[in-house]
């Protein structure tokens, strides 16, 4: 197996991770709603502050899982004009598109890190039937946001050198 190979490896390993705490923020948000809802028919009083958790879980689901999907190719692929594309066409479009979204996915990255660092600065708070810092949640937009950027330059690379491929001959 190849350096690049076990970095591809490892690197998913980390990613599914990141999706076992997306999944257990799943289920606790889940329990959170059931317990709000369960509250407010039997004691006539929500859980306090249950609204704007849910809100902050949300964000740790999906930016915590982004990455993975992309890792798992799960992302949705328009592939109605590239299908028809040759063989190395094919190849430097999926190339290009992995290359813009390391770019993209980079840039909204170091955004978040500006907008991370501000809330923590200010110490900006969440309002409402609670309050608390709203730092952590930006900061965890940011850390899913990198590691998509990641998870994009690796599929740039593994496409250039051709390890996808050839992991699929060598299954056969």
């Amino acid at each position: 197996m190849s350096l690049f190979e076990r970095i591809w490896r490892g690197y998913g390993r980390f990613l599914y991770v990141c999706g076992f705490v997306a999944g257990y923020t799943t289920f606790a948000m889940m329990l959170l709603v059931i317990a709000n809802a369960a509250s407010r028919f039997l004691f006539n009083a929500p859980v306090a502050g249950a609204f704007e958790i849910t809100e902050s879980m949300l964000t740790v689901l999906i930016f915590l899982s982004l990455a993975l999907t992309q890792y798992e190719g799960g992302h949705i692929q328009v592939v109605l004009l590239t299908q028809r594309l040759p063989h190395g066409l094919q190849k430097l479009a999926r190339l290009f598109a992995l290359a813009l979204g390391a770019v993209f996915f980079a840039w909204c990255a170091q955004a978040a890190w500006g907008y991370a660092l501000k809330a923590f600065t200010i110490n900006e708070q969440q309002w409402g039937a609670i309050r608390y810092p709203l730092y952590p949640v930006k900061f965890i937009v940011f850390f899913g946001l990198i590691l998509l950027a990641i998870q994009y330059l690796l599929g740039f690379i593994r496409e250039l050198i051709g390890a996808e491929h050839s992991e699929e001959l060598a299954s056969k």
